[in-house]
């Protein structure tokens, strides 16, 4: 082929992929824009059924470091990833999250280059490019089927001037900003808007008896011939059992002990003439136990049984024993002479023991801060410190919760049986109680003939003997009168005794069941604290953890003064008459 034709077959060649291209080629970035508007955000989004994980990343401009939020739903059960997969009651806030993204319009179009992106704060986060102080970032949101597949994909970027109400966002992967009407507050990454935030899920009414365990135990790692082992600086200061009658919402006093250091143990004591127990303070320990809420959940390390004690496995996991010592806990030997290890705490322990049986045992530990901006937990020497330095109520300054429940038999009351009543004597109690008489009905005639006393030899009876007949059937009729009568007293007493028994009855099954019940609660809730530390506010420990100062305060002597002010008032004085009326005879000197 000559030169001149090579360049005509190139350029034929150039002329066909231009041609090419030209078909091919997409419509005008401005017309695509311009059609976008009034189009629908995510139109493969119709259910929110549909909607089974939701992931939402923001970042921290000042730590260039991702707040990363995940909530999913596994085999019909919603959970937490980003929380090592603690069960989540997700299904209304799921919903509400997947509604506030479905049905998005498009409002306007008012950039379609990557240049723009800061300006409108929807930068995503998860870009690999991200340095500190990187401005404009947003928040990128994923919600998915159930094959992963996503079903909305978007950064939702800084509100619209004058328009709260309405975002800038852009879908991950492209570079048009869009304007929409969006709700960013249903897209929480709040983790107690995603659960259950009653822990303890009882009623204040149901409390029957309290139990607190004032003491303190410090965790000081020392050397021992066998290596570095813990040791445990006590300080107990109290333990103090109270009832609580909810019919007379009275609290009374059960048992009273003060640790005496020159014993160097505890002491009974009853409250003197001038104290009673602080009703108020009482109250709102009882009341912040039914208010008692998650603000976060820390996974255990495996190895505690089912009664969430200490097992071998994990006494002898050294990891294990310094994860528990980091929230304030520590494993020793049980105590009272039970077996196997205990779980102590640093800062005390409460036990609440309800009408049905279950106890819930609360243990308290280490202060921390909240988690800050960069994700990292603050040490506990930082959050003690802001312990001291705050308020009681500030939301930051939190605590480890180790919270386990039992069941004690004791507490649920033993039903009272009647007594049944007694049968009549000479009749058998077995008998009785398969609806028999004792005696079987003697046969008439024979009785009969007997009292007649018949001649056998076949001679009349004389006019005596006729007499005696007849005052012997009288007899007779009477007799039977009276086991007739008998008869059917034995009956009642029968039907009464059965109708007795039916009741005690029901009364041992219903209190079997209660029994069975409280069991079984106490199951449930250990299967859902087993595997967690819980994390609450320091303030709720401080309502929650009482000392004896707390518990016991002096009665008011100015009630006390009125009181008797009152009773002087109205009955008079000795040896006083009441003004206006005629003297008492015999008052006065």
């Amino acid at each position: 082929m000559s030169e001149v034709n090579k360049t005509l077959a190139f350029v034929a060649v150039a002329i066909v992929a231009l041609a090419a291209g030209w078909a091919t080629k997409p419509s005008s970035a401005v017309l695509d824009v311009k059609t976008l508007v009034g189009e629908v955000l995510a139109k493969n989004f119709n259910d929110p059924a549909e909607a089974k994980r939701l992931r939402v990343v923001k970042f921290d401009e000042d730590s260039a470091t991702l707040r990363d939020f995940e909530v999913a739903e596994q085999d019909g059960l919603w959970t937490i990833p980003s929380k090592n997969g603690y069960p989540a009651d997700a299904e209304k806030q799921m919903a509400e999250a997947a509604t506030s993204l479905m049905d998005r319009k498009i409002l306007s179009v008012v950039s379609e280059s990557a240049g723009d992106h800061e300006q409108y704060g929807v930068i995503d986060p998860q870009s690999p490019k991200l340095e500190v102080g990187q401005k404009g970032v947003g928040t990128h949101v994923t919600i998915s089927d159930i094959h992963k597949e996503p079903l909305v994909d978007l950064v939702v970027g800084k509100a619209v001037k004058d328009s709260p109400n309405q975002h800038y966002v852009r879908e991950a992967g492209r570079d048009v900003v869009y304007v929409v009407d969006l709700n960013p507050e249903r897209l929480s990454t709040n983790f107690e808007d995603w659960i259950e935030k009653d822990l303890l899920k009882l009623s204040p009414w149901e409390i029957e008896k309290i139990e607190i365990k004032d003491y303190s135990a410090e965790l000081q790692p020392v050397m021992t011939d066998q290596g570095l082992a813990i040791q445990i600086a006590w300080d107990p200061r109290s333990e103090m059992t109270l009832g609580y009658d909810d019919k007379a919402a009275k609290w009374t006093p059960l048992e009273l002990k003060k640790f005496e250091k020159s014993k160097e143990d505890y002491t009974a004591f009853k409250l003197a003439d001038d104290e009673e127990l602080n009703a108020k303070k009482l109250d709102e320990l009882k009341t912040s136990l039914d208010d008692l809420k998650i603000v976060d959940v820390v996974k255990k390390p495996a190895g505690l049984s089912a009664d969430l004690k200490a097992g071998g496995d994990f006494l002898n996991n050294a990891d294990a024993r310094q994860d528990l010592r980091s929230r304030g806990f520590a494993a020793i030997p049980a105590r009272n002479g039970g077996e196997g290890q205990d779980i102590i705490s640093n800062e005390g322990e409460v036990l609440c023991t309800l009408v049905n049986g279950v106890e819930y045992v609360l243990r308290f530990g280490d202060l921390r801060m909240a988690t800050g901006n960069d994700g990292k937990q603050p040490t506990k020497e930082a959050a003690a410190d802001a312990a001291a330095k705050t308020k009681s109520n500030d939301k930051n300054v939190q605590r480890y919760l180790f919270v386990m429940a039992r069941f004690d038999e004791n507490a649920v009351k033993k039903p009272e049986l009647a007594e049944l009543p007694a049968l009549p004597e000479g009749v058998d109690e077995k008998a009785a109680a398969e609806g028999e008489k004792d005696t079987k009905p003697e046969d008439k005639d024979s009785a009969k003939d007997a009292s007649k006393g018949e001649d056998k030899s076949g001679e009349s009876a004389s006019a005596d003997e006729s007499k005696n007949d007849a005052k012997a059937a009288t007899d007779e009729k009477a007799d039977e009168k009276k086991t007739d009568e008998k008869s059917e007293e034995v009956k009642k007493i029968i039907a009464e005794r059965k109708r007795i028994e039916a009741d005690n009855q029901h009364k041992l099954d219903d209190y079997q069941q209660k029994l069975d019940k409280g069991r079984q609660t106490v199951k449930d809730l250990n299967l859902r604290f087993g595997d967690w530390y819980f994390v609450v506010s320091n303030d709720v420990f401080q309502k929650v953890r009482l000392s004896s100062d707390d518990v016991i305060k002096k009665k008011d002597k100015k009630e006390d003064k009125a009181a008797d002010k009152k009773d002087s008032s109205a009955a008079g004085l000795p040896g006083q008459s009441i003004p206006g009326l005629p003297s008492i005879p015999g008052a006065g000197s």
